[in-house]
């Protein structure tokens, strides 16, 4: 017998774990948004080709392509210009700002260079801005699922305003796939019970085949129902992964009175039949009928 041994050679995809790459793929789901990371050139590369390969949708994520002399002098001014130019090219209703390690390590005061761009981009031009939301997302500080729910975390911080009571409900999905979250939307549907879904990708990630190339793919979380889920009868957070830190919902119930209701992944029975129970007792309905028997089906099976 004869034994040879080769070389092990390590390969890392950095970009996997990355978090920014969480919060690109959440201000997607945001309708009219563009994802813009505060950093490198490099950054943006590396993310857009990731989520391009995964979702095989085209992509774009802006950069304020930070050099050698921004990250000893600091990346103010490219990052001022950057979302100007993003303004003029895309006409965005929102620009989502991730920050990255370079601008995380170097100490951008990135809110307050948000807070003066506001003010000299509305007394240049005299006319309203899209909607700025701001996240801090070094890698070195948690993964893409941190990324990700920093990012919703920061929707709902920035962008929730109004209190007024309607009738439906707040659902956090988590980072699912688009056709978990149209399932999600089916079986609200399935209820009658109105829900805002925030990030919403189940069209923005997986749209159908087209002709022409759109800039801002169609779908998203309306803006408008983003800025209402303060007045939601209840707010429902997938994920038991989230226990333990303030994450959207929390935020929603602290500032606004929101009730709060913390769920598993409606993956498999357990957790599917508290799903399902909590939406009998918000609506007062019985589990419609295609559903329960699905559930019958599945029990057969076992």
């Amino acid at each position: 017998m004869k034994k040879t041994e080769t070389p092990y050679i390590s390969t890392t995809n950095a970009c996997k774990l990355c978090k920014p790459l969480g919060a690109c793929v959440a201000f997607r789901g945001i309708e009219g948004a563009i994802p813009f990371l505060h950093g490198s050139q490099g950054c943006a590369t590396y993310m857009r080709r990731y989520i391009i390969s995964h979702f095989r949708e085209p992509m774009d994520i802006a950069s304020s392509s930070l050099g050698e002399k921004q990250a000893v002098y600091g990346g103010e001014a490219n990052l001022k210009q950057g979302l100007l130019n993003v303004m003029n090219k895309y006409n965005p209703r929102m620009i989502g700002v991730a920050t990255t390690c370079l601008t995380e390590t170097i100490g951008d005061d990135v809110p307050g260079i948000m807070g003066n761009f506001r003010k000299e981009a509305v007394a240049c031009s005299g006319e309203g801005l899209p909607h700025l939301v701001e996240v801090s997302t070094p890698s070195y500080s948690g993964t893409h699922m941190e990324g990700f729910h920093s990012a919703v975390r920061s929707v709902v911080d920035q962008l929730v305003r109004n209190r007024e009571p309607w009738d439906g409900v707040s659902l956090f999905p988590g980072f699912v796939s688009p056709a978990d979250v149209r399932h999600l939307k089916e079986i609200l549907h399935d209820f009658g019970l109105p829900a805002v879904v925030l990030p919403d990708i189940s069209e923005s990630l997986d749209g159908p085949a087209l002709e022409d190339y759109e800039k801002i793919p169609a779908g998203g979380t309306p803006l408008d129902q983003i800025e209402n889920m303060g007045g939601s009868r209840a707010s429902l957070e997938l994920g038991r992964t989230l226990q333990g830190w303030e994450s959207a919902g929390a935020l929603l119930e602290r500032k606004f009175g929101v009730k709060r209701h913390l769920l598993g992944l409606p993956v498999g029975l357990r957790e599917t039949d508290r799903l399902f129970a909590l939406l009998e007792e918000i609506t007062g309905k019985e589990t419609p009928r295609r559903h329960a028997l699905e559930r019958g089906r599945l029990i057969d099976a076992y």
